[in-house]
């Protein structure tokens, strides 16, 4: 397919013709022809939008496989003494703390950036249904058992963002405690003098840092809301999208996005 604007790239001096001055420049050529002959219909739209992030989240899904934040799975410390007293996580030097803290907070911004992306597909979703999709919804093109089909299929594509989201929320709660618990093994370090030595300045650093990672303040992006609870994972496993309780749903989910 040629490129519309190779022209422009190419020679940037050269000047239109005639035929291209009458297309961009006469006022009283009618624009009729242009206006769309077809508008999608919004249960169209929240479909699309549920098959963009269903696309999106083939790769994510993948990646939240590779990270592997299970490894990293703090024990509790009630835990801890009934089942060992040493700290599997511990890095024996402050080093090596410094470097087992980096990693964690590698892992946090590899799955909360995309995860982010994903999280306002599925708010453009969750707006368009609320707004359009009602008992009442019709389409002048498609037969009313089709329709139902198709929002059966938009809900329970809502639904499969909302499991996502909520699995990628729980591995980065669970980096967010690896990164805490390993804060204070690092304050072990505090003027203990020689190589392994830190100063309590710098653990205030490092802890306001990571707080503004994991509280959302660095990408404007709070991941805890997507935790989900028995309540809502058992709706949502059987398939239940109840629009009476999810503009406050919706209301929440966009508080998400504005974080101070």
């Amino acid at each position: 397919m040629p490129n519309p604007y190779e022209d422009l790239f190419n020679n940037p001096n050269k000047e239109p013709d005639n035929e291209s001055k009458q297309e961009a420049f006469d006022p009283l050529e009618s624009s009729e022809d242009e206006l769309p002959v077809d508008q999608k219909e919004p249960l169209d739209e929240v479909l699309e939008c549920v098959n963009l992030f269903r696309k999106k989240a083939e790769t994510f899904s993948k990646l939240l496989s590779a990270t592997k934040a299970v490894d990293h799975k703090v024990i509790n410390n009630i835990a801890r003494l009934f089942l060992v007293s040493k700290d599997k996580y511990d890095q024996q030097s402050l080093v090596g703390e410094k470097k087992y803290h980096n990693l964690l907070r590698s892992k946090f911004t590899a799955i909360v950036q995309p995860m982010k992306e994903l999280a306002s597909i599925h708010l453009d979703t969750v707006k368009q249904f609320n707004r359009d999709i009602d008992k009442s919804y019709y389409s002048v093109e498609k037969l009313d058992r089709e329709v139902k089909m198709e929002k059966s299929q938009a809900v329970d594509g809502i639904n499969l963002q909302r499991q996502i989201l909520a699995d990628a929320a729980d591995d980065l709660q669970t980096l967010e405690s690896a990164l805490v618990d390993t804060e204070k093994r690092i304050k072990n370090y505090v003027d203990v003098g020689g190589v392994n030595n830190i100063s309590a300045s710098e653990i205030v650093l490092l802890k306001s840092d990571r707080e503004g990672l994991t509280l959302g303040r660095d990408f404007q992006f709070d991941y805890s809301f997507f935790k989900i609870n028995m309540i809502d994972k058992t709706a949502i496993s059987l398939g239940v999208y109840l629009k009476e309780t999810t503009a406050q749903y919706l209301g929440k989910l966009m508080t998400a996005f504005e974080i101070k």
